[in-house]
């Protein structure tokens, strides 16, 4: 594939994956709502889920039809650091209140990504070959996860008395999130065949395209769904499914497809050599958390420090590609 084509295939993925990303988004947001979930639950959970679809199915190509699981990793990687710098320091910007998160989504969805984010770390440092073990490991964290919601939303249903949403149309919403999974799944395959292309046409790493290119193209549906709760004032929503889109891409985006190879195949060998890239994202996660730590706010300096963040990572970034 030449250098043009795989340049213009990426763009064209990246906007049908931007409209279909935007109403598979909506959908799964109203299915949230149908079931009257509380905010910080329903960003965590269906919107981060949801929106991390793209990320996840570029980690099952890259592992089971391409054989370069680095992709997926680098995918995800890039995709958090994306959601921890840039959908923040853009909600900030339009959200009409001040940008203040609930202790609940500090204290349950941004404690989990910070083991999340060390557990990545560790497992890249001291294990070349990655087997059933670490993928089990990935898994059951995130159904302890899993727990911590569900309990949460216990509690809250214990207080507010439950009601279905009338005005949701369901059996149409649900159909509609299946066919854009499926036109999503379609797009995101020429997306990470094209990206690993464009890599070899330009001589470079793989990784620093999918940190970069791929990362951003798959992180589409995370930014709207955050800027449009964000812009309703609903910034438990819009917070919580950053950390929760983060936490599933690493926990379930790594863990399902290294669990699916490992049946299939056996252990898969992981040379991850930019391993800065990751520990920047823990420095990121410091930093955000840092911000939010004193009074759980985040005024305009802050986020715009973050997005100065992230535009010195992908200079960063370019500057290993060429060097």
């Amino acid at each position: 594939m030449s250098l043009l084509i795989a340049i213009g295939v990426i763009i064209f993925s990246s906007f049908i994956i931007y409209l279909a990303g935007n109403r598979f988004a909506e959908s799964s947001s109203k299915i949230g709502d149908y079931f009257n979930l509380p905010r910080d639950v329903k960003g965590a959970t269906f919107d981060a889920i949801a929106s991390s679809l793209p990320e996840l199915l570029v980690a099952l190509y890259s592992v089971i039809i391409f054989k370069q699981f680095e992709v997926g990793i680098g995918t995800i990687a890039g995709s958090a650091l994306f959601n921890l710098l840039v959908i923040p320091g853009i909600c900030v910007f339009a959200a009409p209140v001040a940008f203040k998160v609930g202790k609940k989504v500090l204290s349950r969805d941004a404690l989990f990504y910070m083991i999340a984010v060390f557990v990545l770390i560790t497992c890249l440092i001291y294990f070349k070959t990655w087997g059933l073990i670490i993928a089990l490991l990935l898994l059951f964290i995130y159904l302890l996860y899993i727990k911590e919601i569900i309990s949460h939303t216990r509690a809250h249903k214990k207080k507010h008395k439950h009601k279905t949403s009338e005005e949701i149309k369901f059996a149409k919403e649900l159909l509609i999130f299946f066919l854009l999974m499926a036109v999503i799944g379609v797009f995101t395959f020429l997306l990470t065949d094209s990206a690993i292309d464009l890599s070899h046409a330009l001589g470079i790493s793989p990784i620093i395209i999918a940190f970069t290119v791929i990362a951003a193209a798959t992180s589409i549906p995370d930014t709207i769904i955050s800027v449009v709760n964000a812009r309703k004032g609903d910034i438990d929503d819009a917070t919580s499914n950053v950390f929760g889109s983060n936490i599933f891409d690493i926990l379930v985006g790594i863990g399902l497809p290294l669990l699916i190879y490992y049946i299939y195949k056996g252990a898969v060998g992981i040379t991850f050599t930019n391993l800065e890239i990751v520990l920047g994202l823990l420095g990121s996660t410091i930093l955000v958390l840092y911000f939010f730590g004193d009074d759980h706010k985040l005024d305009r300096k802050e986020a715009s420090i973050l997005l100065l963040m992230y535009l010195v990572f992908v200079v960063y970034t370019i500057i290993l590609a060429i060097f």
